[in-house]
């Protein structure tokens, strides 16, 4: 792509006009791009290098000399962009955005209200107040409960780990944390939470993991063995953890017997529900969740199920002052005592400039409602059942156990290196989206279904794939003449 380069001045970037141009030219390539990819039109992915892409952007002359044409920098970027709106792309663990998230994101960009105190941001920072209000009580904990927005699990799972540290080793914060503390995971635990234990000072040899079953659910008996024998030894059990959902396959921890240990025995009980939290709001699954309000803390991605752009993450607690007890900080050029008619958010995050997070759930639920929401989260989870079931019935396929959520592994035979083989050669095509995953040494083909327009059709369609590529990768000079026979 080349351009006809003009000097601009920098006031450009200022001009109203000049954003309404751009706008109503990128919007229409956007929206056809949309369209085309909802009604399943072309590839899913193209991975071209690096190199290629920046050639196509004519990168360092653009960057250079500005003047540049956006909506043909715009068709350059979405031809090289995964298609998550297309019925095939069943890949990671990312949503299929709303409109209202969309136009969201567009008022964030254009205002840059970064509310990390109330007078910077304060529409911003009364959306997110009654976010995080609407998301108590969906857990039960309205009225005591407190939390914050984040960019994300990761964030979120350091945050809550950050308050049950403040809450069972009080001074840590002046101090450093005492001799002989851990945190207790699942095997299946998302690698954020050994992170957040590196991050804190403890290291990640002070992370027990607890053995899980052959669906990487936690071994409750398990559990409370490992925390008997830590205490035993003189460990100080920091918090446990438990998954709502795994990220590998998709199965929710049993929350309710496991948080009522942990109550009887003192133990801060964080879920990780990053990706599954979001079946509180459906009526079919929200038992999935059966004992969530034991918790201490939750983490809860709206940016995964609630088809909110990235990213948007709470974390959230089951007590306000066990979330105060969280951070220190003395920044008086920002932090202050003086009055003011709402409150500052940073104060209790580790980020202090912070997106209008709470602005894309605020307006998909505008949209469509809290109960659309649900309906949309439980599409979700009802088709990837079908799909099991399709999956099962077929001939030489097998998965690796019914699925709780929208996640699902497979298999076709029973080699590894074959799955893994498979899942190249399709993501190199880029006709279809899928993942990997290694449970208990083995490898999985692994669907992440997060778009409600996969349907059965797409599944069969894959599976008839795969088989085609078992076929060539087996034999793959018999595979090569058979197709040449047949052409």
């Amino acid at each position: 792509m080349k351009h006809d380069h003009v000097s601009p001045s920098f006031a450009q970037g200022y001009d109203p006009d000049y954003l309404r141009q751009n706008l109503e030219s990128v919007s229409e390539v956007l929206v056809e791009h949309l369209r085309k990819s909802l009604e399943g039109k072309g590839k899913v992915l193209i991975q071209n290098s690096i190199q290629e892409i920046a050639q196509q952007l004519d990168f360092d002359a653009v960057v250079a000399s500005g003047g540049a044409d956006l909506t043909a920098l715009t068709k350059v970027l979405l031809g090289n962009s995964n298609r998550l709106h297309h019925p095939n792309y069943i890949g990671h663990q990312v949503a299929v955005p709303m409109v209202g998230a969309a136009i969201a994101d567009l008022i964030n960009g254009a205002t840059n209200n970064s509310m990390p105190v109330y007078e910077m941001g304060p529409a911003a920072t009364a959306v997110e107040h009654k976010m995080v209000e609407w998301a108590l009580s969906k857990v039960g904990w309205q009225g005591e409960g407190a939390g914050v927005m984040t960019h994300g699990g990761s964030m979120s799972n350091l945050t809550c780990l950050l308050a049950a540290r403040a809450n069972r080793a009080p001074g840590s914060w002046e101090n450093g944390l005492p001799q002989g503390c851990v945190i207790m995971v699942p095997e299946s635990s998302h690698y954020s939470n050994a992170r957040a234990a590196a991050i804190m000072g403890l290291g990640t040899k002070a992370v027990i993991r607890v053995p899980v079953d052959e669906k990487f659910q936690i071994k409750v008996d398990e559990f409370k063995k490992c925390y008997h024998q830590l205490v035993s030894s003189g460990k100080t059990v920091l918090a446990a953890v438990a998954n709502a959902c795994c990220t590998a396959t998709g199965i929710y921890d049993n929350l309710a017997e496991l948080g009522a240990f942990c109550q009887e025995n003192g133990i801060w009980f964080h879920v990780d529900g990053a990706h599954g939290a979001s079946a509180l709001i459906t009526d079919r699954y929200r038992h999935l969740l059966r004992g969530v309000e034991l918790a201490d803390s939750l983490t809860w991605d709206t940016h995964k199920m609630l088809a909110t752009s990235s990213l948007c993450g709470m974390a959230l607690f089951r007590k306000r002052t066990s979330m105060l007890k969280t951070f220190s900080q003395d920044a008086t050029y920002i932090f202050n005592s003086f009055e003011k008619p709402g409150e500052d958010i940073s104060v209790n995050t580790l980020e202090c400039t912070k997106a209008m997070l709470g602005l894309k759930l605020f307006f998909n639920l505008a949209i469509v409602g809290e109960k659309g929401l649900g309906q949309h989260v439980e599409t979700l989870y009802d088709n990837t059942r079908r799909f099991y079931e399709l999956i099962t019935n077929r001939p030489g396929w097998n998965c690796l156990c019914a699925p709780d959520a929208n996640i699902l592994c497979f298999r076709y035979g029973d080699d590894s290196a074959l799955q893994d083989a498979i899942r190249q050669r399709i993501v190199g095509e880029g006709d279809f989206y899928i993942t990997r995953a290694t449970v208990h040494g083995k490898s999985y083909l692994r669907l992440s279904v997060m778009n409600s327009l996969t349907s059965d059709k797409e599944i069969i369609r894959l599976c008839a794939r795969v088989e085609q590529l078992a076929r060539e990768l087996a034999h793959p000079v018999t595979a090569a003449r058979s197709a040449h026979a047949e052409g």
